[in-house]
């Protein structure tokens, strides 16, 4: 089991977690002049299916790329997002570590999440990965690794409980992790307003989608007319954007 991997699994399960509270909190009553519904957004980008794919930065480093490519058949109703990509993890103390993902996001009729699935893997050592699948109606984690011949699976509630249980699991002191997690938060805000951005010289209308909880913005992306992703930025200073439109 490789604790970077782990590493990486617990921040996209906060974050994870906290979009499961999304569908609550879009200020539905927003009045700026040039708001729009996220909704309106994110039926652009089923309707034209165009794939994002975008090299992934750390203060101008390239250090991994992504594609997000929105799926969306009439006769079948439900909408996927397939989500796939790199990334070469730096942290303090540890060698350069690069971890690859697939997996995708099923939302019903309504844009509700039903389902999300995502495997993370290492390169150094291609026969540990983790694995693991959201289902917000059924309360439910499957968390599943696998290190050799060997694999783990476990199923846990989405509440703080399952956290907790989950934390002691992989080893590590979920009182510290816990300490960090204020339940009295801000909570997180997806909100979306008619935007501009300058590609090669000329300025192209664009929406741009953010996400802030209290006075952080979290990440912000302007999204074209046909729904694809031209530029994200994030509070922990990765940044994503097409091969022409390096940040």
């Amino acid at each position: 089991m490789l604790y970077r991997i782990l590493t990486t699994t617990i921040v996209l399960f906060w974050l994870t977690m906290t979009g499961l509270l999304v569908r609550k909190e879009l200020a539905p009553g927003a009045t700026a002049l040039r708001a729009v519904p996220v909704a309106h957004v994110a039926k652009l980008m089923f309707t034209h299916e165009q794939a994002s794919d975008l090299q992934i930065y750390q203060e101008k480093l390239s250090v991994g790329r992504m594609q997000i490519h929105p799926h969306f058949r009439k006769d079948e109703g439900p909408r996927r997002i397939d989500l796939t990509g790199s990334l070469q993890l730096m942290l303090p103390g540890m060698p350069r570590q690069r971890v690859t993902w697939t997996g995708g996001l099923e939302l019903d009729n309504r844009l509700e999440l039903e389902r999300l699935t995502l495997a993370l893997s290492s390169r150094a050592i291609s026969s540990d990965s983790v694995e693991f699948v959201i289902e917000p109606a059924a309360h439910r984690l499957t968390f599943e690794t696998r290190a050799g011949d060997r694999s783990i699976r476990r199923v846990y509630s989405l509440d703080e409980k399952g956290v907790e249980a989950w934390l002691r699991d992989q080893g590590i002191d979920s009182g510290m992790v816990m300490s960090l997690h204020n339940p009295r938060s801000a909570p997180l805000l997806i909100k979306a307003q008619q935007s501009s951005l300058a590609v090669r010289g000329e300025k192209v209308e664009t929406y741009l989608v953010s996400a802030e909880q209290g006075e952080q913005t979290m990440f912000e992306a302007h999204i074209s007319q046909l729904g694809q992703i031209l530029r994200v930025r994030t509070f922990v200073g990765f940044s994503a954007a097409p091969d022409d439109l390096v940040p």
